[in-house]
């Protein structure tokens, strides 16, 4: 039994858990028994209390009046230490003198014939003997007179019932020398006491009744506190923990089977031993999954340098091949313009194709020669501070022939002069690349706006120039793919537009000088409603 609990958390839990509350109720129980006991024996004594004080206030009346007189009945004699006990009036009637002694006396033997309470008068040198002290009130007198107590009470048995006894001193007045002139020296002194039996009968009654209520109270709570610890506990806590043990055991049959020893303890000391045990597999898996990495990597590496010194050798190609077709392009280039301006041949139009074509191939070899530089991280720029605005114009001039080939109009009205240190061939480059752009892919008859402005947002730091248009437009999705080099955006038919003889890299060779300078360059565009391409340069 002990073995099985010791196997289940949820046994565990209720048996330690039921235990403390347990000791807590118990606890509880007798700590509010104990106050209701006190609750009623406070009250009892409050009892004692006022009838000791109405017996005094009694006594007092009847002192202050000496006596009072009433009326004898039958012949018994009145035992009486007055030396007229008695008086006759005129028409023959007896009273006799009741002393505050004798009223008590009266008074207390009333009481006992109803069996509610009693009391008892008395002092050390009590004449009658009923009023002879008895234990508890010697004991009471002695702490009176020594001024050790001002009252005294305790529970004991009287006549076969347990009674609740109560003492309280009796002062001496003034009005106590009428009968005891003895006692003058004494005034203000001890007296004697009076001791008030209460039947204590019934507030036992009461006592064990309320610890039987509270103690099947508490028994109920315990329980209930219990059950529906258990219950919630159950559902919140014990069941998913069966649900982990019901997966760490699937795991343990098809993952560990081979490995994994018996384990031995609750659930929760079985799932962490399981956790052990698969970390320290997952922990060899990682190891040999790090050397695999880590030939790979090598095989990797050793792959990527010899496709680096492929690139390498490929934009040297690139940069050898430009530079070797450059040099006859632009003798045969200065050839058509001799003979252009000697006017020597027959049909000079197949002179202009032959400048038109060699003017393109000189450019599509400069672009490719630019961008094997940019590729390589050997694009050199001679900064200075140089005027936007000039260069701007300069690149609108030199394209206001194409433009007006389109009836296209090319807006720029800058407000006002703007600097920079910038590579002036390198920033017309960029000009002319994004202004030819917006007239090769803007409708017949259309505009271009471009504009300077300071980037507000980086506090003027930056210039952003725009080139917008409003030509056929790109799809969002293939923004990114325009500044990469040989792509191009589709166009309506889903093929890029490569009939007008674009190469594909100019965008590209737009973003490395724009980045070269310290700034971005970015689109806005969508399908038949233009596009903004715009950069941002440092203004110093």
């Amino acid at each position: 039994m002990l073995s099985y609990i010791k196997q289940r958390v949820s046994l565990k839990y209720i048996l330690v858990s039921s235990i403390t509350i347990a000791c807590v109720f118990t606890v509880l129980y007798f700590w509010l028994s104990r106050q209701e006991k006190q609750m009623i024996m406070e009250q009892v004594k409050k009892q004692a209390v006022i009838l000791h004080k109405q017996i005094v206030l009694t006594r007092e009346w009847v002192s202050d009046h000496n006596y009072v007189l009433v009326k004898k009945k039958g012949d018994t004699p009145l035992r009486s230490f007055l030396r007229k006990p008695e008086i006759r009036d005129a028409h023959g009637g007896v009273y006799a003198k009741i002393t505050p002694s004798m009223l008590t006396r009266q008074l207390s033997d009333y009481a006992m014939e109803s069996h509610l309470y009693s009391f008892n008068l008395t002092n050390f040198h009590s004449l009658n003997p009923k009023n002879r002290p008895d234990d508890f009130e010697i004991d009471a007198l002695r702490l009176f007179v020594s001024g050790q107590a001002d009252e005294m009470s305790r529970i004991e048995n009287h006549n076969g019932q347990k009674v609740y006894r109560y003492a309280a001193p009796l002062p001496i007045k003034k009005s106590c020398l009428n009968c005891h002139r003895s006692m003058e020296e004494r005034l203000g002194g001890v007296g004697g006491c009076i001791s008030v039996f209460i039947p204590f009968e019934e507030a036992q009654q009461a006592i064990r009744k309320n610890n039987v209520f509270l103690f099947l109270t508490m028994t109920g709570l315990t329980g209930s506190v219990i059950v529906i610890l258990f219950f919630f506990t159950n559902r919140m806590i014990f069941s998913p923990v069966k649900e982990i043990r019901k997966f760490t055991q699937r795991i343990r049959e098809r993952e560990l089977v081979e490995s994994i020893p018996e384990m031995q303890g609750d659930e929760l000391k079985e799932f962490a031993n399981t956790c052990l045990v698969i970390d320290e597999k997952l922990k060899n898996r990682h190891n040999e999954l790090e050397k695999k990495i880590q030939e790979a990597t090598e095989n990797l590496k050793a792959a990527n340098d010899e496709l680096t010194a492929l690139n390498t050798a490929k934009t040297e190609f690139f940069s050898d091949i430009s530079h070797e077709l450059r040099t006859p392009l632009t003798s045969i280039k200065g050839a058509a313009d001799i003979l252009t301006r000697k006017s020597s041949c027959s049909d000079p139009v197949y002179l202009d194709i032959i400048k038109k074509n060699t003017d393109h191939l000189i450019r599509t070899i400069v672009d490719f020669l630019d961008y094997s530089k940019i590729e390589a991280g050997r694009l050199e720029l001679d900064i200075s501070p140089d005027s936007l605005t000039d260069i701007i114009r300069e690149v609108m001039d030199a394209r206001q022939a194409e433009a007006m080939e389109k009836g296209i109009t090319i807006a720029f009205d800058p407000q006002d002069v703007f600097e920079a240190p910038v590579d002036r061939y390198r920033i017309y480059q960029v000009m002319s690349n994004l202004i030819s752009n917006a007239v090769k892919f803007s409708h017949q008859g259309g505009r271009i706006w471009i504009r300077i402005q300071r980037d507000e947002k980086l506090d003027g730091e930056m210039l952003t120039v725009s080139v917008e248009d409003e030509g056929i437009g790109i799809d969002p999705e293939y923004h990114g793919l325009v500044f990469k080099k040989f792509h191009q955006a589709p166009q309506a038919n889903g093929t890029p537009d490569f009939q007008k003889g674009a190469s594909g890299i100019g965008l590209a060779i737009c973003r490395g000088i724009v980045r070269a300078h310290g700034g971005t360059i970015q689109v806005e565009s969508r399908p038949d409603k233009g596009s903004i391409f715009s950069f941002t340069l440092p203004r110093s």
